[in-house]
């Protein structure tokens, strides 16, 4: 099995769960309830969507994102004179 394909039946699970859990709330069982939607929300944004953009991600090249692509040592910033104030508003 593909591991996208993998992660998207986790997924149709977690939403399953979160279904489940708003019908536990409806039908008087609302403290279970209000557990499963938590735990399988918790599931989505801490397991499978880090996992998810991890795959995606694990063999790009990430040096084009890079904002300071022209700047290699040059890190130093300008002087700032503390005393000029025309530059405090």
């Amino acid at each position: 099995m593909n591991f996208l394909k993998l992660l998207a039946v986790l997924l149709i699970l977690a939403l399953i769960a979160i279904g489940s859990g708003f019908y536990l709330v409806a039908h008087q069982q609302v403290a279970l309830g209000h557990k499963v939607i938590g735990l399988s929300t918790l599931f989505i944004f801490l397991v499978l969507m880090p996992v998810f953009i991890w795959y995606r991600y694990k063999d790009k090249d990430l040096s084009k994102f890079n904002l300071q692509q022209d700047k290699k040592d040059d890190d130093q910033d300008e002087d700032w004179d503390i005393e000029d104030k025309s530059r405090w508003n």
